[in-house]
């Protein structure tokens, strides 16, 4: 996603990124991890039983998590994430989901600094293309030196 100065940045570029599947150890770690032990995520029995998902999903944050380690960067280029708007997590994650990123470059704004803000469209999709999470995803990236 970022692998070029602010300068080699355009509007409508696009990437799609590598691909990791989520397991059940992914789910279980990321619980222990951050505390978050809702039932939807981590007892089989009461995911099955509800009729919205019928059965154990990832966490939201976990999702999002993963997808921001799928994007490449290239640390000269790449100053810092600088935020997200518009989040939305349009379908459950399930145990076996294997997800990529697509973006495309939305904005590029000049900053008097030198460096800019790229504004990419940032959508998190499984192995049949369904959209599990969307965002405009923001970047704080270096011009050339």
């Amino acid at each position: 996603m970022i692998t070029t100065y602010l300068d080699d940045i355009a509007v409508g570029q696009t990437s799609i990124s590598r691909q990791r599947t989520i397991t059940e150890t992914d789910i279980v770690s990321f619980a222990m991890f951050t505390g978050d032990w809702h039932p939807i995520h981590t007892v089989t029995p009461y995911a099955e039983a509800d009729p919205r998902f019928g059965e154990r999903i990832a966490h939201g944050a976990l999702v999002l998590s993963v997808a921001l380690g799928l994007v490449e960067f290239w640390p000269p280029a790449m100053r810092a994430f600088y935020g997200l708007d518009r989040l939305r997590f349009v379908t459950p994650t399930h145990i076996g989901d294997t997800l990529h990123v697509e973006t495309e470059v939305l904005d590029v704004a000049h900053r008097s600094d030198g460096d800019g803000v790229v504004t990419y469209r940032f959508d998190v999709r499984d192995q049949d293309g369904r959209c599990k999470c969307a965002a405009d995803l923001k970047a704080l990236v270096a011009a050339r030196p």
